[in-house]
């Protein structure tokens, strides 16, 4: 095989490994883009309560601010049943104290399907703006 076969063989084992990497990543942080797609869903239509924390689990991965978490958590559906529920969501590390396991958070359900939940996160945030981040290194 000439060099030029082998530099094409290369480029494209490089091509195949960098493709693999970013379709893992990406697939680690569906279960977080899923749930805030649901969130935000949930913010117009879903049904507000509130949930009390079980557990709090860091998972692997995260971004400079923004932890991979996963919660477990107890609420109560439109007709009292106690219900659990896991959750994978970023929180910003400034905001973990707010989800510990026993503080009460503020979560909307599907009405529908009281399965689909979602931390609501007008009342119960997780994240810190950028422009805030900026005024208070």
């Amino acid at each position: 095989m000439g060099s030029t076969a082998w530099w094409i063989a290369g480029t494209l084992a490089t091509l195949a490994a960098v493709g693999l990497v970013a379709l893992l990543v990406r697939g680690g942080a569906r279960p977080y883009e899923t749930e805030r797609a649901l969130a935000a869903q949930l913010a117009r239509t879903g049904r507000p309560a509130q949930a009390e924390v079980l557990a709090l689990d860091r998972q692997p991965g995260g971004e400079l601010y923004a932890a991979p978490m996963k919660l477990a958590l107890r609420y109560a559906d439109a007709m009292g049943r106690a219900r659990q529920a896991e959750l994978h969501v970023y929180i910003d590390s400034e905001l973990l104290v707010n989800f510990m396991p026993g503080q009460a958070i503020h979560v909307r359900f599907d009405p529908n399907d009281a399965a689909r939940i979602a931390v609501d996160r007008e009342r119960s945030p997780t994240e810190i703006s950028a422009a805030w981040r900026r005024r208070h290194p």
